[in-house]
């Protein structure tokens, strides 16, 4: 059954993910504050997959090896095709040798062929673990699930410690060695999917929604507005996609595509996005990167309040245009997951 909310998700998702990596090293210095600002509204875009699809197949009543079978034949096919294509352009752009090109191959259970891969093994952890935690995301209450999710939160703001006390407290990216291990991680985007889906923050009066959503979104400002003026670590520690500015974020748009429905217009469109977001997240470092920062490399233009925008619409619509066009291959599944 089709969540139009869930597609206008995933569709802006999408875009976040494209606009992150659209934009090009700044020609002034005093642009630096720009690059940060699109780096910082683009940065909830992996956690707004990992929930989407959490709200989505989580809790689970298919059995273990059926879910896993189902899930990763979807995901891995096409993920292996993209990183073997990459990988030949590296080759052939002289990036990296062909013993080079093997080793990385190899290498591929365990490790990206590029960084913008990540996101790929963490959701197939995830995806791992949801037939386990499944049993109980079936069973627990509304306080319970709340409970973890504010275990989870705390893990989120103890990174900050790090810089209050100059001291190496906690690792934003996770720490083996602490009583809150295991309730950190993308496995709490995973939760909080969860509970927004099962218990959304739904308003009848769209100006107390709307000023809601506000609210929600300067929580997640206020490191970033303290770090600008009193420490720029908090910055880049806001950027991180275990930061509490980040949860901040996602709870805001997930509760406005909750709350707002869009012209029917532009949900077709998003719908047609949504729909082909994976094979446009698989090749879209390719196309920005290889063809429209190649064409701009001698055509830059002068603002990046101009330039980036425009880098991550058209990188869009290229991407869009191909992932359609390769849908309509045979096997397509394997190629863009379509």
């Amino acid at each position: 059954m089709k969540i139009q909310y869930i597609n206008n998700l995933r569709a802006f998702a999408c875009y976040l993910v494209i606009l992150t990596h659209s934009a090009m090293p700044a020609i002034s210095e005093s642009y630096g504050m720009f690059m940060v600002f699109f780096a910082i509204i683009a940065s909830p875009s992996s956690e707004l997959f990992v929930m989407i699809s959490s709200s989505l197949l989580a809790p689970t009543k298919e059995g273990m090896i059926f879910f896993y079978k189902k899930r990763f034949s979807k995901l891995l096919g096409p993920f292996l095709f993209w990183s073997l294509i990459i990988l030949i352009i590296k080759y052939f752009q002289n990036k990296i040798s062909l013993n080079e090109l093997f080793y990385d191959l190899a290498l591929f259970p365990i490790k990206p062929v590029t960084g913008v891969y990540w996101f790929v093994y963490a959701i197939c952890g995830l995806y791992l673990v949801i037939p386990i935690i499944s049993p109980w995301l079936n069973i627990c209450k509304r306080k319970e699930l709340l409970f973890v999710l504010a275990l989870w939160s705390i893990t989120l703001f103890l990174p900050y410690l790090n810089i209050f006390l100059d001291d190496s407290i906690y690792n934003p990216k996770g720490d083996y060695y602490f009583i809150l291990t295991y309730f950190g991680g993308f496995i709490g985007y995973l939760f909080l999917g969860v509970y927004l889906r099962k218990y959304p923050i739904l308003y009848l009066n769209k100006v107390k929604a709307f000023s809601s959503i506000l609210f929600i979104l300067f929580l997640g400002l206020l490191p970033i507005i303290c770090g600008y003026i009193f420490n720029r670590n908090l910055l880049i520690l806001s950027r991180e996609n275990l930061s509490i500015t980040s949860a901040f974020f996602v709870i805001a748009i997930f509760t406005f595509f909750q709350n707002f429905k869009l012209p029917h217009y532009m949900e077709y469109v998003l719908n047609i996005i949504a729909k082909h977001s994976y094979g446009i997240y698989l090749i879209h470092i390719i196309i920005i990167r290889d063809i429209v920062w190649r064409f701009l490399e001698n055509n830059r233009i002068f603002h990046p309040v101009i330039e980036t925008p425009l880098i991550s619409i058209v990188s869009l619509l290229i991407c869009l245009a191909i992932v359609r066009v390769l849908s309509f291959l045979p096997k397509s599944k394997y190629i863009v997951g379509v």
